[in-house]
């Protein structure tokens, strides 16, 4: 019967993707399970599950036509898994795996029944843990409007990077304030709440935008509110488990109002029509359904061979920069040192007036990478950033402690290929490197001077950076090509 039929290439295609991308697919649970950003993806599964219920009478009415013309666009998704997966690029590789079950649906079951599938595809994505690559943009934005608030309500206050003093407290926008959580979840709940109430595509895209806005600036406001209970109680509430307490409830809140807000001009439920036990059997054309799933698991299988032969070879390379810093001594504050996980080799010291600090990885796997969201460029619970600088080769950041003490940093990554500050032009160039099946070497390699006068301790960095902050770093590690 039809409806068999649909059941049992779901159910095959779900086989084939959870055999093929188990691997991927672990590495996104683990994160779902030890991140509470993510946790929320857990029920993703079974939101989609009921999705294909509601929509069951048109899938028992839908012809099943498998489609080789949706292979080329399979193929470019598993290049863009087989890039993420060599080149440790964790997001993209998730992306890309999870983006293969709605291809195999749609290769397999034909356009009609994507097409009755296309918001349920869609909300399948949500599975990829992605997003918190915006918490720095996050933070800054929540401390603006925290700012902004203060001063419209006569609250004196002053801001160091990402530290707000007013007269009788300080208070750090630290990662959890971010509102990263209450963005994504946000996203989630009202995309599939425009899917369920609206059924123009406008209002949808109108009210998706709204469950985007509506977080930042309830997030800003949840901030001030946090300020204003303390400063108003000294310090006695909302700066402990209050705090998060206090924010969980106020999030709830926003998520009332915003389904609030979005019933008033929710259409009418369309009714769908009643199954009916006696629609005609459909038949899938064996020949070409078998062609495609051929084709499906070559493609598949050459993508795992080819990585098989390519994956991560190692390098015995060790780098010495001993040349680049010489008089090498031991640097009196070690309080802001990037941490690097798992670096091969970490050389640090003080040399000609600067302090300096190399990691070097000579192999690019699952944490042990140059270029990772673990790795911090100064110690994020002692320091914060006030201000940031690009040049050509090298990036500089000011940061600040809870002291008030400022430190200059100028930075730069440097690889056989390619020397830049763009953590996104490496991580391209290792992927490259990987593709052709090169060891992914690299290496941070960073300048730093405490701030006393900072007209003169700023010009005396960017000298130094500029001198050896360039190419000439790339022949550290000429050997190894």
């Amino acid at each position: 019967m039809l409806t068999n039929n649909i059941f049992r290439l779901l159910c095959l295609s779900l086989v084939v993707w959870g055999a093929a991308f188990y691997s991927s697919i672990e590495s996104t649970v683990a994160i779902w399970n030890r991140s509470e950003t993510f946790a929320h993806c857990f029920i993703i599964l079974p939101i989609c599950i009921y999705l294909i219920r509601e929509n069951w009478s048109k899938l028992r009415s839908a012809k099943i036509e498998p489609n080789l013309m949706v292979l080329p666009a399979v193929v470019a998704v598993l290049i863009l898994w087989l890039f993420g997966n060599l080149a440790q690029l964790l997001v993209i590789e998730q992306g890309a795996a999870f983006l293969m079950l709605p291809m195999i649906i749609w290769t397999l079951m034909g356009n009609q029944v994507s097409k009755i599938l296309i918001f349920t595809m869609f909300f399948w994505m949500f599975s990829v843990p992605v997003g918190e690559f915006l918490i720095p943009q996050l933070q800054d934005l929540t401390a603006d409007i925290t700012v902004w608030s203060l001063q419209m309500t006569g609250v004196p206050v002053y801001r160091e990077g990402l530290y707000l003093a007013v007269p009788n407290g300080l208070f750090e926008v630290a990662v959890a304030c971010s509102g990263i959580r209450y963005l994504i979840a946000s996203f989630t709940l009202g995309s599939l709440f425009a899917y369920l109430n609206y059924q123009s595509n406008k209002k949808r895209l109108i009210f998706i935008l709204f469950s985007l806005a509506l977080p930042l600036l309830a997030n800003g406001i949840r901030a001030y509110g946090i300020v204003m209970i303390a400063y108003l109680s000294d310090m006695k509430y909302a700066t402990g488990v209050d705090h998060l307490v206090y924010g969980w409830l106020f999030f709830g809140l926003v998520i009332f109002v915003m389904f609030a807000v979005g019933s008033i001009w929710s259409d009418p439920v369309v009714k769908m029509e009643k199954e009916d036990n006696e629609l005609p059997t459909s038949t899938i054309p064996k020949v070409k359904f078998l062609s495609v799933l051929i084709a499906l698991v070559l493609l598949v299988g050459s993508t795992f061979v080819y990585k098989n032969l390519v994956n991560n070879p190692n390098s015995d390379f060790v780098v010495d920069v001993d040349s680049l810093f010489i008089d090498s001594q031991d640097m009196n504050d070690e309080s802001w040192l990037p941490i690097f996980e798992n670096a091969n080799a970490e050389m640090k010291g003080h040399s000609e007036g600067l302090d300096y600090f190399v990691a070097y990885y000579k192999v690019n796997v699952q944490g042990q990478e140059l270029i990772n969201s673990n790795n911090k460029m100064f110690n994020v619970k002692k320091w914060s950033i006030e201000e940031k600088q690009d040049y050509a080769q090298f990036k500089t950041l000011t940061i600040i402690n809870i002291q008030g003490r400022k430190r200059l940093l100028a930075y730069t990554y440097v690889t056989p290929w390619l020397t830049s500050a763009s953590s996104i032009k490496i991580k391209l160039s290792q992927a490259f490197e990987a593709l052709s099946g090169r060891p992914q070497l690299g290496m941070l390699v960073m300048l730093s001077v405490p701030v006393k006068q900072e007209q003169q301790d700023t010009q005396k960095l960017l000298d130094a950076a500029t001198s050896k902050l360039n190419d000439g770093l790339q022949d550290f590690l000429d050997e190894s090509k």
